[in-house]
């Protein structure tokens, strides 16, 4: 993260979630989410990486990114 970036404050993220779930949220539900997102990155980026390298790609693209997306998201479907 670079320095001098701010992220939400806690409460923001809390009240922002509880509007969309209507439902009521434990003391530290903010920091299983950012933990949840950032498991849910990693495995995107590491399949997308897989993907491209069948492929024959450099790099990652977005069309590998694209590719494995509906899958990873089934993976974290709650």
């Amino acid at each position: 993260m670079a320095p001098g970036q701010k992220l939400y404050p806690r409460a923001t993220v809390k009240k922002i979630v509880k509007a969309q779930s209507k439902c009521n949220l434990s003391k530290n539900v903010d920091v299983m989410i950012f933990l949840d997102y950032v498991l849910f990155m990693q495995t995107l980026v590491k399949e997308a990486a897989i993907d491209s390298k069948q492929a024959g790609e450099r790099g990652i693209s977005a069309k590998s990114v694209k590719k494995v997306t509906a899958d990873t998201l089934s993976k974290f479907k709650g």
